[in-house]
């Protein structure tokens, strides 16, 4: 019990954190140069946009109405995340996305972009979103958003990515900007996004997957692996030629957050057996993703 509570508050600071990485990149980086976020953060600056310019509501200049339309806009998908992915997910998402909302409404932007050069702002403040972002998915969170949907895709999808979603999102949005600005702040927008979604696969490397091939006397370690993982093995009879002895080899795919606790338990069943693991570029038929950790 204290393990497992030590490890779910690990798990929740990590995804604050990521959260406030975000939050901090859209109010220090984005809002002062009036660029465009990505996701449904864009869509949210899309709805301000709207409500402040076309109906002339007035907001508090201390007061980002982004961060309230990203909140009310997310209780739909909260639903379908309530109704397709693992409860501890979903828990983490909701205070994920209520921590995330209060700090795009309220943290303070500067008046003018942290860096004259827009390209240098744009890259660090997508490095920086990026970062956030990853960092809460790879706590078992997210902020919501097309995270949600694109995790909600990428299980009911194995080849599905958190990414996809987001292009089709991203080119209505920053058509939007073009539209209503000019090419420049598009551009330099999807530069941001760009930055952010390179930082996210190098952090959140979940949906990347690994081959274990297990050469053991332990004829048993295969069904320990499967009854502990819950991931199907395939063995087979072999024989060692240095050893002149008989072998048995496992077959498995995890992925990458899985790898650990599999070497573990390699290590207790057979500290002498012998494990190649390798990245395969492609794995086809029934791999289910994992969402929670």
């Amino acid at each position: 019990m204290g393990k497992t509570l030590q490890r779910e508050t690990s798990n929740m600071f990590w995804a604050i954190l990521g959260v406030v990485f975000f939050a901090a990149a859209y109010r220090w980086f984005l809002f002062p140069s009036n660029l465009y976020s990505g996701g449904f953060t864009g869509i949210s600056q899309l709805f301000k946009l709207l409500l402040t310019e076309a109906a002339g509501i007035g907001v508090p200049e201390a007061m980002d109405l982004t961060g309230i339309i990203f909140w009310c806009i997310n209780l739909p998908l909260l639903l379908l995340g309530y109704k397709s992915i693992g409860k501890k997910f979903l828990y983490r998402t909701i205070i994920a996305v209520c921590i995330q909302s209060v700090l795009l409404t309220f943290i303070p932007a500067p008046k003018e972009p942290l860096f004259s050069d827009e390209l240098l702002n744009s890259m660090i403040g997508g490095a920086l979103s990026g970062l956030g972002v990853g960092i809460t998915l790879r706590a078992g969170s997210s902020g919501g958003g097309v995270d949600i949907l694109g995790m909600y895709c990428a299980k009911e999808y194995p080849d599905f990515s958190v990414g996809k979603i987001s292009v089709i999102i991203n080119a209505f949005i920053y058509f939007i900007a073009a539209m209503r600005y000019d090419l420049e702040v598009a551009a330099y927008s999807m530069v941001f996004a760009i930055a952010a979604g390179m930082m996210t696969d190098r952090v959140h490397y979940q949906n990347i997957k690994v081959s274990a091939f297990i050469v053991t006397k332990n004829k048993a370690l295969g069904e320990n692996i499967n009854r502990s993982m819950n991931r199907g093995v395939t063995s087979w009879s072999g024989w060692g030629e240095y050893s002149r002895q008989d072998e048995v080899i496992h077959m498995v795919v995890v992925n990458k957050y899985e790898l650990q606790a599999l070497k573990r338990l390699i290590r207790q069943e057979d500290p002498d057996a012998f494990v190649q693991i390798i990245s395969p570029d492609m794995i086809l038929g029934h791999f289910e993703k994992r969402l929670e950790v």
